[in-house]
């Protein structure tokens, strides 16, 4: 039964990183269904955050490099890196921790 579950989750997370770069509206749903604490977390430490800058931080724990969620998105280089920016200062991340790497550290155990 494990391999099956295992194999299952493989095929979400496939399916995931598909949705994030055809932009699908259908990510965000999957994303919380995979990892459902992460919204919550962030919804924590700020509860203003719209929907648009949770799929933001969403492609940023699955490690999307800021050229990849610019493609993804159909926005330049420069707006990704302005929306980290923005973000940083929003959920107070020090410009000296990787902004991926502090996304995904929000949910480990």
């Amino acid at each position: 039964m494990k391999k099956t579950t295992s194999k299952m989750d493989s095929n979400k997370y496939k399916d995931l990183i598909t949705l994030a770069k055809n932009n699908n509206v259908e990510f965000v749903t999957l994303f919380n269904e995979l990892y459902p604490k992460f919204f919550k977390e962030l919804l924590a430490i700020n509860p203003k955050m719209r929907s648009s800058e949770l799929e933001f931080c969403a492609m940023a724990f699955l490690n999307f490099t800021t050229k990849n969620i610019a493609e993804f998105t159909s926005v330049t280089v420069r707006a990704v890196q302005v929306r980290k920016n923005r973000l940083r200062k929003k959920l107070n991340i020090p410009s000296d921790l990787d902004f991926n790497m502090w996304m995904r550290a929000l949910i480990q155990e």
